[in-house]
């Protein structure tokens, strides 16, 4: 009786641990992103103004009534997360990258990658460029100075450039030139930016699967809360004060409209 007790017990034991175990691999298959699998995903921002589609040179008014064209748009994006805010879990998408989205340029507007299946309720990304980049002299990809973002060597990068004309304008032919950047406190503009998705909820991002998070970017947005009138600040042009308050405008530009499953 005793040798079958001392085995019933140890038998017991046994299965103690092996369920312990398999409740930590459980466990570790659902917070530890090293051991999921990956789904494929693409981030498509699309600009518009208010509820229209961008088009270059067409008419648009802002928040002030003020009538104005659109001739460029683009900005940096980089620091791609998915979030998870009951589980606290976050996933970087896409490591020590830079992408330049351009509104001229259709396949500019479509970032992939392979981020770990989970289920996730928001995004987060960055508007601008990392700081250390801004003095690792000259670089290629989207980085490369040919691309139009780039002051000197002493001023960095413009994080994000909106162009275009407005008859309020006192510039020049009339020109809109908001060329924002800065990236040394205090006038440091990169902004942090996390969007939740629609309607709040949580979406289960299947291993394999392929899935589309479409964001749109209001041009609108450049010229509130802070007032920024045309006819009064038709071209920012160096960090500073102005462009702090661009920079705070166009944080807010952004909103997740859907996520499609392919």
């Amino acid at each position: 009786m005793k040798s079958f007790a001392g085995i019933t017990l140890f038998a017991f034991s046994l299965l103690l641990t092996l369920t312990t175990l398999t409740s930590c691999q459980k466990e570790l298959s659902t917070n530890n992103p090293a051991v999921n699998q990956v789904f494929d995903l693409n981030i498509s921002f699309k600009p518009v103004v208010d509820a229209q589609s961008l088009v270059f040179d067409q008419t648009y008014h802002n928040v002030f009534g003020e009538a104005y064209q659109v001739t460029a748009f683009k900005y940096y994006v980089y620091d791609i997360r998915l979030l998870n805010t009951d589980s606290n879990l976050v996933t970087q998408v896409v490591k020590d990258e830079h992408y330049l989205v351009d509104a001229s340029v259709a396949a500019s507007s479509t970032i992939s990658a392979k981020p770990v299946a989970h289920t996730y309720n928001r995004i987060s990304f960055r508007i601008g460029v990392d700081s250390s980049r801004n003095f690792s002299g000259a670089q290629t990809g989207s980085l490369d100075p040919a691309k139009g973002m780039f002051w000197t060597w002493n001023s960095g990068y413009i994080m994000a450039k909106l162009e275009g004309s407005s008859a309020l304008s006192v510039q020049p032919n009339n020109r809109i030139e908001y060329h924002i950047g800065g990236f040394k406190d205090p006038e440091k503009v990169v902004k942090n930016i996390t969007l939740d998705f629609p309607s709040s909820r949580a979406v289960n991002f299947l291993p394999g699967s392929t899935s589309t998070i479409n964001i749109t970017a209001n041009v609108n947005a450049w010229f509130s809360p802070n007032e920024i009138r045309i006819s009064a600040n038709a071209v920012c042009m160096t960090p500073g004060d102005l462009a702090k308050k661009i920079a705070s405008n166009y944080a807010g530009m952004f909103a997740v409209t859907d996520i499609q499953d392919n």
